[in-house]
Parts: C-alpha cells; sequence; structure tokens
C-alpha cells in the first residue's frame, strides 16, 4: 500500500526575514518500507528564485528543504537526467547528500553531465542505465574586470577543479590514477555506462535509457554528442509548439467563455 507524502519548498524573504513556501513534491512511498524518491531532471541551479520557474531545476534550498523533512535514517532512490549547471550549487547539494545518513541508491537514467556527475557520486550505490552517458569536464566561468581580477578568477577554478578530482578519486576502480581523471576532465569527455565503469564504482543495468533532457548548459559544452544536439533543437521546437497550441486552446476557451456570457446576458434580458 502506498501513501502519499508532501514536501514543502521554501526560500526566505530577505525584506521581511520571513521564510514563504513557493512549492511543493508529492511523493509516493511504500508503508512496508519508508523510501523516498528524488529526481534531478533538469538543471542545477544556484537561488530558489531560478528553480522555481522550471519545476524539474534543482537548487541547494530545494535539497535542504527535502531533506529536512525526511527522517535522518530514510533510504532515498535518486534519479538523474540532468545536464549540469551551476558548479558551487552542485557541491553544496553533493555534501548535503553526502551528510544525509540514509542509504542513498543513485540511477543515471539518461544523462550526469559537469556538475551532475559529481552530484551522482553522493550516492552510496550508483546504477547506468543502458545508453545513459556521463560528462566530466574543467569546471568554467564567466569573468569581468582586470588581470589582477582574472588571475584571481584562474585560482578559483583550479581550487574548484581540485575539489572536484577530490570527490572523483573516492569513486574510482583501483590502479585508476589522479592524472588519468584529470585527463578525462581536461578533454570534456562524454562516456557510456560501459567507459564510465572502467573507470568509476558502478553497476549497469539492463534497461533502456531515458530521452535525453533539454538543458541551458549545452551550449557551454565543446564536445557534445550529435544525438543530444539534435534532441535540444527536437526539445525547443516542441516547446514552440506546446506553447502555440496552449495558447489556441487558451484563446478558443476565452471565445466559448465570451459567446456563453453574451447568452447569458440575452438570456437575463429576456427574463429566462
Amino acid at each position: 500500500m502506498q501513501k502519499v507524502r508532501r514536501f514543502d519548498f521554501t526560500k526566505k524573504n530577505k525584506r521581511t526575514g520571513q521564510v514563504d513556501k513557493v512549492g511543493y513534491l508529492d511523493l509516493k512511498e511504500n508503508e512496508e518500507k519508508q523510501r523516498c524518491s528524488l529526481y534531478f531532471y533538469g538543471d542545477i541551479v544556484s537561488a530558489t528564485w531560478q528553480s522555481m520557474w522550471y519545476e524539474e531545476d534543482k537548487c541547494p534550498q530545494d535539497i535542504a528543504d527535502f531533506l529536512h523533512q525526511l527522517d535522518e535514517y530514510e533510504d532515498i532512490d535518486i534519479y538523474f537526467n540532468s545536464g549540469g549547471g551551476d558548479v558551487f550549487a552542485g557541491l553544496a547539494i553533493y555534501n548535503q547528500l553526502r551528510r544525509h545518513e540514509g542509504h542513498k541508491t543513485g540511477y543515471v537514467d539518461g544523462l550526469a553531465a559537469s556538475i551532475a556527475s559529481v552530484i551522482m557520486f553522493a550516492c552510496d550505490e550508483l546504477h547506468f542505465a543502458s545508453g545513459a552517458q556521463c560528462m566530466v569536464h574543467k569546471p568554467s566561468c564567466i569573468s569581468w574586470g582586470n588581470a589582477d581580477d582574472f588571475e584571481e578568477t584562474i585560482k578559483q577554478l583550479n581550487k574548484c577543479e581540485e575539489s572536484i578530482l577530490d570527490i572523483y578519486m573516492e569513486h574510482v576502480q583501483d590502479g585508476v590514477t589522479r592524472e588519468t581523471i584529470k585527463s578525462l576532465v581536461d578533454a570534456e569527455t562524454w562516456m557510456n555506462g560501459s567507459e564510465v565503469a572502467g573507470y568509476f564504482n558502478i553497476e549497469i543495468e539492463e534497461q533502456a535509457a531515458a530521452a535525453a533532457c533539454a538543458s541551458d548548459f549545452y551550449e557551454r559544452y565543446r564536445n557534445i554528442p550529435e544525438n543530444l544536439q539534435s534532441r535540444q533543437t527536437q526539445n525547443i521546437v516542441e516547446a514552440v509548439i506546446a506553447a502555440l497550441d496552449a495558447r489556441s486552446r487558451g484563446e478558443k476557451e476565452q471565445r466559448n467563455k465570451d459567446i456563453l456570457k453574451e447568452l447569458l446576458e440575452d438570456l437575463d434580458e429576456y427574463g429566462i
């Protein structure tokens, strides 16, 4: 038997200091064994106002809210189909999940790219669907300023890369060196499950991968596979078509409402 638990997402109002509810997530759980599911099916963003735009995007506050409402030792199934996102937000999420004492089982359903490939290693065990992919690369950012500013930015990026390499190295197969993983990161390497298993401790499941996800970060990657590029274009086309259909339906509904209103007014005029 299943029951539904509701998890609230919150945002602190900087002006008033109050904590406001900004959304929620309903999860089904088995009463016989308490276990919840968490989905990273969008981009990793830094702030709640960004994740409010798209329900599938996640920020550190979303994860904090989610974990706060769980039992300390509650098991979590975590599913990934993410093109990545903000590196510091991703590192925060990784550490939040690592601190949770319940058993965390990760499933890469389609894609774990960029910082999502770091978050997935917060799981105690990790499974890749057949055909699922992973991408590792050097962290990047947008910077502005003089030469001193850029030198400081380079230092921060290098420190960030070392932190990411530290996480990767906690999960490598025996004999895999830091230099090997760094070479993959330097080259922006895209790997399927079998290739990932050659470097990291993962399990490969015999099931089809989920459809490639849409992401705002694809345009920042150098070696994105052609199938993901075409899928990204298809996602945009589908989104435009869906928006036009919705607009058309909305206009039709409004016309129907106007007609009904006029009809009711005519009936009222005749005392009916």
